[in-house]
């Protein structure tokens, strides 16, 4: 039997829902161009000084527009913090799904049956998951350091800050549904937790090339992710 298509379950629609950037829609297109503007400065700030850099003036200064414009268009700072970081989630999820396309174009090539009983498909099998999760990190700290930075700041302050936290649970949440579904069609014993394990051993390779600036060792990384393959798919 093939395997089948990932699907996107129903919790994950669900959630992406929850997080697409809407924010207060202005009256004419010029306007709602601006407050975009707005945000896009507010998020290279985030990347490049963190979350306290976000300023009034600041943002203003970096999105060329006058100082009463970021007043005009959010209520208070915090509003602006909470609106980039929908619109940070919204960017990231739409290379989320890219990544899940292509995980989905791998997998369906593979007989889920033959990779759990011919050890020829399966060491295939974990060797073309590494050589993608090796390309999507590459990938990531070469042309996204700057999203991994804003990512890395948002969290954080989401520890402090009870207005981004709900966001940033669903934006977690998101990550894990889909890599569930991932881990259910490949029958291994607990995609729940087989989930946490891999996202946070991605995450610590991804901000080890980030402290690296965007260098990293594709040979260790290929071998850990390897490892780690191994393990969850080895009954």
């Amino acid at each position: 039997m093939s395997t089948e298509t990932i699907v996107k379950s129903k919790e994950f629609e669900s959630l992406k829902s929850s997080i697409q950037y809407q924010g207060r829609k202005a009256a004419r297109a010029k306007s709602e161009h601006r407050r975009r503007e707005i945000l896009e400065a507010a998020l290279r700030i985030v990347a490049r000084e963190g979350i306290r850099g976000v300023k009034h003036r600041a943002v203003a200064k970096e999105a060329s527009v006058p100082l009463a414009s970021t007043t005009y268009y959010f209520k208070d700072i915090e509003e602006l913090i909470s609106d980039a970081f929908m619109l940070f989630a919204e960017k990231s999820l739409k290379v989320l799904d890219q990544f899940y396309n292509e995980l989905n174009k791998l997998i369906s090539a593979y007989d889920i049956n033959q990779i759990v009983i011919n050890k020829e498909v399966f060491d295939k099998f974990i060797n073309d998951l590494s050589d993608m999760g090796v390309a999507y990190i590459k990938a990531q700290v070469t042309f996204r350091k700057e999203d991994l930075l804003a990512e890395m700041a948002f969290l954080l302050e989401a520890v402090r800050d009870e207005r981004l936290k709900p966001l940033a649970r669903d934006y977690r949440k998101i990550w894990y549904s889909r890599l569930i579904d991932f881990l259910k069609v490949t029958n291994t014993p607990a995609p729940k937790e087989d989930a946490m394990f891999i996202i946070s051993s991605v995450q610590g390779l991804l901000y080890e090339g980030v402290v690296s600036d965007g260098e990293i060792d594709e040979a260790r990384t290929r071998a850990l992710l390897k490892r780690a393959i191994h393990i969850l798919m080895t009954p």
